[in-house]
């Protein structure tokens, strides 16, 4: 125990640390509950930075860990296309303290940032011997992320928040990411430095758990350990090549259930569109690599330190696994989304290599006086940008912060009312921001979410068709309309039927052919004949929608009252629910 109380002694600074940025990230949802508690504002509605991962959380919570279908009624039973682990650590969190789902996600915030803290700091510390290095590393990762790019860092130095709040307060990702992946870099570390079996195991755990929790950590972390297995043996360390390559290969019998979901995936009938969707493309084009990782690697073979071949060889897989991910689509064809293993592999890895490089050199040049100061800097910092972020963000943000937090407030009484008097598991008809409340706040199923088109192998493209002009027929876009409406509103449109595809392929969601809308147009316009009265209760009765919300300030042209298959039920304000008349 003695022991114990001096690790933790030496590493005071570290927790203390670790504590301090928990409560920043923390901070925003707290003083909002406090600011608006009491004047009648807040609903029951947080302030939570917009994330597909809430509803997955509140969707583990609901009991339901398939994620075949998140957000409807059917498909639960589908295989997933985005792995559950995460979002089942943070809902099964919060149902052993019995706490609903934003108290779920306070917590998450509150631990999950701390640990992360913690855990970066424990890798960085044991794979360079510098706490400055790794106190630096987890500061600038948890608070000053942002700044990593030359988008947010321009932005902060005109005055600007570098992100809409922090982006490890999003719930469970970006914080189950790190998680994982730091865990296993410290676990397999010490493996590969001590050789003891207990830390081998313990690495085959944690990297068969990244199976199920993000495919971006454990397709990055393969080819890290294929390089270094590889320059292993190239440097004839035979032995050690194939210790390194047994912790990988032993990951993979803990990973069978999921390569048996992946392959069902690429059996499923909608396959091939809803890939398409998330941003799959077809290529063996060569992807070149950004300045960040190639500044990166400069700097690691110049200052690197050399001394320990074992420390050199670990720090050079690391940045040189950011070519093989950004360039595997070379052997497979499939290009996936790349900026993925830049913000969760590629960035983290370049900021510790050459942060570690940089104090290395300070200390070899006989600069030790200045290591402390940089490193105080550095901290201080980013802890100052971490609370800029988010004072900024809470006041002004246009995307959750600021008076849109506020308005969303209209919702609270909806989502307790739906709580009151809606079956559990009964399907809600309403437009993209209520829908996202419901899929968070209630145990519903929604009829439409943004995230449906590429989230679920239900959405066929008979699917997303009905799911999209089920809104321009409440809007009244008729035949003499609906060309000009289309084309003026192509990025929904792009967004709504194909996902990011052309996102991905053309760098925007309006670069969509003219051919696709006309597509779309003449299937729209094979709808119209069907009178919209008789459309609209044919398609809520086929896909089982229960009730609706209709909020006559976002949707004034809706006019749900003059449809006599719907009932009003309740009224709040602006906000109205109809049942369905079946």
């Amino acid at each position: 125990m003695s022991n114990m109380r001096k690790k933790l002694f030496n590493h005071k600074l570290a927790l203390v640390l670790a504590l301090l940025a928990s409560f920043i990230v923390a901070f925003p949802q707290i003083y909002f509950r406090f600011e608006h508690g009491s004047d009648g504002v807040y609903q029951g509605i947080e302030l939570l930075p917009d994330s597909p991962w809430s509803a997955r959380a509140r969707e583990a919570q609901d009991g339901h860990l398939n994620f075949g279908n998140i957000y409807q009624k059917d498909g639960k039973d589908q295989p997933y296309l985005f792995q559950p682990l995460g979002s089942i650590i943070v809902g099964t969190l919060g149902k052993i303290f019995s706490l609903d789902i934003n108290n779920t996600f306070l917590l998450s915030r509150f631990v999950f940032t701390f640990a992360v803290f913690l855990l970066i700091y424990s890798f960085v510390f044991l794979f360079s011997k510098n706490k400055f290095a790794a106190l630096c590393s987890a500061a600038i990762l948890i608070l000053a992320e942002a700044t990593l790019s030359f988008s947010g860092l321009s932005r902060l130095l005109h005055g600007l928040s570098p992100d809409n709040f922090l982006r490890i307060g999003r719930p469970v990702n970006p914080a189950m990411v790190y998680f994982f992946l730091f865990a296993f870099l410290a676990s397999f570390w010490l493996f590969y430095k001590r050789r003891n079996w207990r830390y081998g195991v313990l690495s085959v755990v944690i990297l068969g758990l990244t199976f199920y929790n993000y495919f971006y950590t454990w397709t990055s972390l393969y080819a890290f350990g294929g390089l270094l297995a590889a320059m292993l043996i190239v440097r004839g360390s035979w032995r050690e090549g194939a210790r390194v390559g047994g912790v990988f290969a032993a990951a993979l019998l803990l990973g069978v259930p999921y390569f048996i979901n992946l392959y069902n995936i690429t059996i499923f009938p909608t396959y091939l569109e809803v890939s398409a969707r998330i941003g799959v493309l077809v290529s063996h084009a060569p992807s070149f690599m950004g300045f960040t990782m190639i500044a990166a690697l400069i700097v690691f073979l110049l200052w690197f330190p050399r001394e320990d071949k074992e420390r050199y060889f670990f720090g050079l897989a690391l940045l040189l696994t950011s070519f093989i991910t950004h360039n595997q689509q070379i052997l497979t064809g499939k290009v996936l989304q790349e900026d993925h293993y830049h913000w969760f592999f590629n960035k983290p890895m370049a900021l510790i290599v050459v942060l570690v490089a940089l104090l290395h050199l300070l200390a070899s040049r006989g600069w030790h006086v200045y290591k402390k100061p940089l490193a105080f800097l550095i901290i201080s910092a980013s802890f100052g940008i971490g609370m800029f972020t988010q004072v900024v963000s809470y006041y002004d943000d246009q995307r959750d912060g600021g008076t849109i937090a506020i308005e969303r407030q209209r919702y609270g009484p909806v989502m307790k009312w739906l709580n009151e008097h809606a079956e559990k598991e009964s399907v809600i008809f309403a437009n993209n921001e209520a829908s996202h409340m419901v899929v968070i706040y209630t145990p519903l199923n929604v009829f439409y979410h943004r995230a449906v088109a590429f989230s679920t192998l239900s959405a066929t493209n008979v699917r997303v068709f009905d799911m999209m002009f089920t809104f321009y027929r409440l809007r009244g876009v008729g035949e003499e309309e609906v060309r000009d409406v289309f084309y003026s509103e192509r990025g929904f449109i792009s967004g709504a039927i194909y996902g990011i595809y052309y996102r991905e392929l053309l760098s925007s969601y309006e670069a969509i052919p003219d051919e696709k809308i006309e597509e779309v147009i003449a299937e729209y316009q094979k709808a119209l004949a069907t009178p919209t009265e008789e459309w609209l209760a044919q398609i809520w009765r086929q896909y089982e929608v229960e009730y609706l919300i209709w909020d006559k300030k976002s949707d004034p042209l809706w006019s749900l009252d003059k449809f006599e298959f719907l009932k009003k039920r309740a009224e709040f304000g602006d906000v109205v629910v109809y049942q369905f008349d079946k």
